[in-house]
């Protein structure tokens, strides 16, 4: 399967499709890229966010390649071109936030030898509670992380309602959509869309699955709010992180509307070596925002970058 493509999103340079086999033998896509500039400082390793998909971030990966950077993405199983675990492909639907960490775990022991160290995570919302929890046990390995508006905690989403999730998960529902959510994928209209506020990055995601409708991804199941609840309480034990001794950077979006931000600020208290920015003008997708904010997230990226990873020449 060659990559999807639609006008302005260029497919990085030396980009590399590859597949694996997760638990439950799911198939699961991701990508590698090499340096665009000579030997590789390091890797960075992108971790999309829900309902994302690798060909969404070619921008980000063509800076980052720009930067010196080996990169690695990926589909997480349940969306993007991976398998599913369920029979309605537009189901957002995870059994357990273990299986995608484990997915990442084999993907960069497959890859190892296109990705040099040192390995930098670049994390959203969704990804970023995905590669926490890898970090929190162990089975991804980095020597420095950025979080983009992560998913430690999600808006509005009450003590009802993740009780309902997880006891209708454990009477066999898992697979059946959340209530209130959206049960299929249609069209979002920028006016009122809560992720960016630029027009044409909008409009590009929204091609990309107007392209390729097997990328469209409606609302999460009863089974990935359970799963999600269970993950987000898991992050909040004391002490989890005392191993991460690493510079790490979140980054929270100052007109977030999805995760909460307050999630963000208890979780940096645990860190050993955190620093916390926060977005102005940043609506949910920092990395798809307007020049400006994201201008502000990438000197914070790159002043990380360079404790982790420092440029080469």
């Amino acid at each position: 399967m060659a990559f999807v493509r639609v006008p302005g999103n260029d497919i990085p340079e030396g980009a590399e499709e590859h597949w694996m086999e997760g638990r439950g033998g799911v198939k699961v896509r991701v990508m590698t890229a090499p340096s665009t500039r000579g030997a590789a400082r390091g890797s960075v390793i992108v971790a999309p966010g829900r309902t994302e998909f690798i060909e969404k971030y070619f921008e980000v990966i063509r800076e980052l390649q720009g930067r010196g950077f080996a990169v690695f993405c990926i589909d997480w199983r349940g969306q993007g071109l991976s398998g599913r675990e369920i029979e309605n492909g537009q189901k957002g639907h995870f059994a357990s936030f273990d299986d995608p960490a484990n997915d990442l775990s084999t993907a960069l022991r497959l890859l190892t030898n296109k990705l040099p160290r040192p390995h930098l995570g670049l994390a959203h919302s969704m990804g970023g509670a995905i590669l926490l929890r890898a970090l929190q046990t162990r089975r991804v390995e980095l020597e420095g992380a950025v979080f983009v508006a992560p998913m430690w905690g999600i808006a509005n989403l009450g003590e009802m309602a993740k009780s309902y999730a997880r006891f209708m998960t454990s009477v066999g529902a898992g697979g059946q959509f959340a209530p209130s959510v959206e049960r299929k994928w249609k069209r979002e209209n920028f006016k009122r869309n809560p992720v960016t506020n630029d027009k044409d990055r909008h409009a590009r995601c929204q091609g990309l699955i107007a392209e390729e409708p097997r990328l469209a991804l409606a609302g999460p199941t009863n089974g990935w709010v359970a799963a999600a609840t269970d993950a987000m309480a898991a992050l909040g034990q004391p002490g989890v992180f005392a191993h991460l001794r690493f510079p790490i950077l979140v980054a929270s979006a100052s007109q977030e509307l999805l995760v909460d931000n307050k999630s963000h600020e208890a979780v940096v208290e645990q860190l050993p070596d955190a620093a916390h920015i926060v977005v102005a003008g940043a609506k949910h997708e920092i990395l798809m925002e307007r020049d400006e904010p994201r201008a502000q997230f990438w000197a914070a990226f790159d002043e990380l970058a360079a404790r982790v990873a420092p440029a080469r020449g």
